[in-house]
């Protein structure tokens, strides 16, 4: 792989001129989204009652985390009237709902989580919102889509279980330990419980050992949060936590995503078993993917979303850079960072004309890219949040 642009360790950067991310095309791209798509279409729909292209107007107002009272009333009509739509667009509605109003839809989420019966994700998506409103759900668990072996109602049903818990700093050091003689390379971005805080990423070579400059641990900041905030089993949700297949180094077409190298990652059921566990494979067993974790871990399920993830259909949930305005989310915890549609994004700075002046990703490509090989792992775990302090403040002595 050719590394597209050089860059020191400290990560800024030579420059490069990406217009898409210039002052000029980020804001073209927000007057095209304000006005051309959502204004446009709320407007047609709650005056003229005219369809709404619900692909673009959720992609939309789930990009700029709209929180308008446009948006809400839109929202409103359509979940009001939400056995008059096709379950795809009743999908991209939950992604806009999730996004921009995760408290205010309960009733509305209620009376669908009551009455599908054919959706497992549907299903699966309402009964989420009202958890995380700390609404009870065991009724409707226990009569509805019980037999179902669907991976979105395993993992949903996982996460609801009290084996479903965040790591400890203790199993994130038996973790490294673990791996500290596979002779491959591992990445860790280890994650808050709340998307909303960014998580560390640090690198392992093929010699167990953790990658330092200066003598200390590089950690570098990481956002798991999808801009739509579903739950990690759903399309376009936030990044499942488990294991990744790491393939290689590419430059992404997504203008979004930019021009420094991305991390291309393969969930279980992404590609073949053989490729995924670099051996001969053939079969995608639960048992063969929880070997590349301590047998202690093994118990902890949430370590398993990846598998479930990858067995419902997600895909393409990649480690990259970003040109999106920060600006766009300064009222957001996440500030300073960018959300994407489900991968884990770093932060870049760009000047005006579109010259890259700071990139995270590349921090984390020169950290991988100290060994030849490309071919690796990738961790996504969530952290105790009572450990937190302890893994930032001590990780070069805990080891």
């Amino acid at each position: 792989m050719i590394l597209i642009f050089l860059m020191s360790f400290t990560g800024f950067a030579q420059q490069q001129s990406f217009v898409f991310a210039s002052k000029k095309s980020r804001a073209d791209l927000l007057i095209k989204l304000k006005d051309s798509i959502i204004n446009q279409q709320a407007e047609a729909y709650l005056k003229f009652d005219k369809p709404v292209n619900w692909n673009s107007y959720a992609w939309a107002t789930s990009f700029l985390i709209d929180s308008s009272q446009q948006n809400f009333s839109v929202l409103k009509k359509a979940l009001s009237n939400y056995k008059q739509l096709s379950k795809y667009d009743l999908k991209k509605i939950f992604e806009s709902v999730f996004a921009c109003f995760p408290k205010d839809f309960v009733l509305e989420m209620t009376d669908i989580a009551e009455n599908e019966n054919e959706n497992a994700s549907i299903f699966a998506t309402s009964i989420h919102y009202l958890v995380q409103n700390k609404k009870e759900v065991k009724q409707l668990l226990n009569t509805k889509f019980t037999d179902n072996d669907n991976a979105v109602i395993q993992a949903l049903r996982n996460e609801l279980k009290p084996e479903y818990k965040s790591i400890s700093i203790s199993d994130l050091i038996e973790l490294i330990q673990y791996n500290s003689t596979k002779k491959t390379k591992f990445l860790y971005s280890v994650q808050h419980k709340n998307r909303d805080l960014p998580g560390k990423v640090f690198v392992q070579d093929e010699n167990g050992i953790l990658l330092k400059e200066n003598g200390k641990v590089v950690l570098v900041d990481q956002l798991a949060r999808s801009a739509t905030n579903l739950p990690m089993y759903i399309t376009n949700g936030n990044t499942p936590t488990g294991l990744f297949k790491i393939e290689s180094l590419a430059r992404s077409e997504n203008v979004f995503i930019g021009p420094t190298l991305s991390f291309v990652t393969f969930l279980p059921f992404e590609c073949e078993a053989s490729v995924f566990y670099n051996n001969e494979k053939k079969d995608f067993l639960l048992e063969d993917y929880m070997q590349f974790f301590p047998k202690k871990l093994q118990s902890n399920l949430s370590i398993q979303q990846t598998f479930w993830a990858g067995k419902a259909g997600r895909g393409e949930i990649h480690f990259h850079g970003t040109t999106i305005d920060q600006e766009i989310y300064k009222k957001q915890i996440f500030y300073g960072q960018t959300p994407s549609m489900g991968c884990l994004c770093t932060k870049e700075i760009w000047d005006k004309n579109g010259n890259l002046l700071q990139s995270d990703q590349q921090k984390i490509v020169n950290m991988w890219q100290k060994t030849k090989t490309e071919k690796g792992y990738a961790y996504v775990l969530e952290l105790n949040e009572s450990d937190w302090k302890m893994f930032e403040k001590n990780i070069n002595t805990l080891l």
